[in-house]
């Protein structure tokens, strides 16, 4: 009944937000209402609860105790217990079987890795329990070969020698036996066992051989056969080059990212001047100045709302700059070329084109082409405007998708716990 309560309340808060501002996108309102209903399908379909019990069913045979935890009731009493619940014995003919089937199971596995029981120089496979409620014991003579597991001693083993191995079974009383007889032999050099040992028994005799010596004089020979040591070295040199190379390719890209990033950050803030300078420039030749005494205008104001402590633009400081070289002599139209060539932005290239044409046909129609094209400036700001904000919120979507998660490990974990 709680999971059809969230369910619904998550519901009409969902509801609520889309009619605001706060509104969740479409998507992902519909995966947490559609995890939602299935949390609660599951939750109703048997997920929580309570069952009577009148009895419980025991753990099979050979496996481990359950531990159940119960609630009892009697009358207006209640107490919470938990019930150990041992695993089920066998009967005497089963118990007979897996006493039986416990020696098929010895016979067929004792050799481990060993190919034949008339040459053995790895480990044996002895066990202390099978089939989960077969007990073993063993007895294996001479004693110091093998330990009770089986693990082989190869320093012991340097000549061929007979070994009786002898296991003890019992199952909850009925008692067996099964018996072996292996030869255990020298490891033979041949195989990577036995070059592995046999070259460990001769470095350590060496290093015993003389041990308040400086240096430890390694063996020339195993087997008859020569022995060539070599030690890998560190090349530090080497790490110390492609760490450096590393560096150097990390702070090429990071050089060619910060370009990229400051170019786009500069064409958005030419973008920002770009309505506002077309705005400036159609005021003051609509009240009769020049174009070279309209960006005078233009900079001027720019300079007095500086001085007020205004944040730098960098079209307006190009202007300035612009103004003042016109001052110093330079040709009107090659200013104006020479201002869009060093903004780099197409809307200003496309003014300094308008007001070239105007120098040369006239400027009759300027003041109308700067309107239209402050207009068209200002709608491709508000365009770019909506694009970042969509950009914002997709980035949002990306924390909002790790909740998403978290809501649907704390929904499905406890109703599939809950299942099985």
């Amino acid at each position: 009944m709680a999971a059809v309560i969230l369910t619904v309340v998550t519901i009409a808060v969902i509801l609520a937000l889309n009619r605001g501002k706060n509104k969740i996108p479409v998507k992902l309102a519909v995966c947490i209402v559609g995890l939602e209903i299935v949390g609660t399908v599951l939750s109703l379909s048997g997920g929580s609860g309570s069952i009577r019990l009148s009895r419980i069913k025991r753990p099979e045979a050979g496996s481990t105790a359950e531990e159940h935890e119960v609630t009892v009731k009697q009358g207006d009493r209640e107490e919470k217990l938990t019930l150990r619940i041992p695993p089920r014995k066998l009967t005497d003919s089963e118990a007979e079987k897996a006493v039986e089937t416990a020696k098929k199971q010895i016979k067929k596995e004792y050799l481990g890795k060993n190919k034949s029981a008339d040459s053995v120089y790895r480990d044996l496979k002895l066990r202390s329990k099978y089939r989960g409620n077969v007990e073993a014991e063993w007895e294996i003579k001479p004693y110091d070969i093998f330990d009770s597991e089986g693990k082989i001693d190869n320093s012991k083993a340097e000549k061929e020698t007979a070994v009786s191995i002898r296991g003890y079974l019992d199952c909850q009383g009925k008692t067996g036996e099964v018996e072996m007889q292996v030869t255990v032999i020298p490891i033979p050099m041949e195989t990577a066992d036995g070059f592995s040992y046999y070259l460990k028994k001769a470095v350590t005799e060496a290093n015993e051989k003389n041990p308040t010596s400086d240096y430890v004089k390694l063996p020339e020979k195993v087997g008859g056969k020569g022995l060539i040591f070599s030690e890998k070295k560190e090349d530090d040199g080497l790490k110390l080059v492609i760490l450096m190379s590393f560096m150097v390719g990390l702070y090429i890209f990071y050089t060619k990212q910060k370009a990229k990033d400051d170019e786009k950050k500069w064409q958005q803030e030419l973008s920002y001047d770009y309505p506002k300078m077309l705005s400036q420039l159609s005021l003051y030749i609509g009240a009769g100045f020049s174009v070279k005494a309209a960006f005078v205008q233009v900079g001027n104001a720019y300079i007095k709302g500086k001085s007020r402590g205004h944040p730098e633009r960098p079209a307006f400081e190009e202007v300035v700059r612009m103004n003042r070289r016109i001052r110093d002599g330079e040709d009107e139209e090659r200013a104006y070329r020479n201002l869009g060539e060093s903004l780099r932005h197409k809307g200003f290239r496309k003014l300094t084109l308008l007001l070239s044409q105007s120098l040369r046909k006239g400027g009759k129609d300027l003041r109308d082409q700067l309107e239209q094209e402050e207009k068209s400036a200002y709608d491709e700001r508000r365009i770019n405007a909506k694009v970042a904000g969509e950009e914002a919120s997709l980035k949002l979507l990306i924390p909002m998708m790790g909740l998403l998660g978290v809501i649907f490990i704390v929904l499905m974990v406890p109703a599939f716990m809950q299942m099985s």
